[in-house]
């Protein structure tokens, strides 16, 4: 299973399954991590990765990932609309 990073300074919609970290914190890079993605411009954040061999990339990256793999469900029609039974009014008086 990947493990992905993105460092934000606020909330961050669509990071499913993403460990969401203030850049703020940042000491060294966390172990393990397959994929980091960055919200702004933190060029030490970037390089360290980058040097650990990780990949790094944009947030703007991510969100369109995010919107290319969730596939719309298939809708189904509306049931065929049933005629109401002979003898029966819809009027109720």
């Amino acid at each position: 299973m990947s493990k992905q990073i993105v460092y934000a300074r606020g909330p961050v919609a669509n990071a499913e399954g993403r460990t969401v970290l203030n850049p703020r914190f940042f000491d060294k890079p966390v172990e393990g991590v397959t994929k980091v993605f960055i919200d702004g411009a933190f060029p030490k954040i970037a390089r360290a990765y980058e040097a650990a061999g990780v990949p790094v990339a944009s947030i703007a990256d991510m969100r369109a990932l995010s919107g290319k793999a969730k596939a719309k469900e298939p809708t189904d029609p509306a049931p065929p609309a049933t005629p109401p039974a002979e003898g029966s009014s819809s009027n109720s008086h």
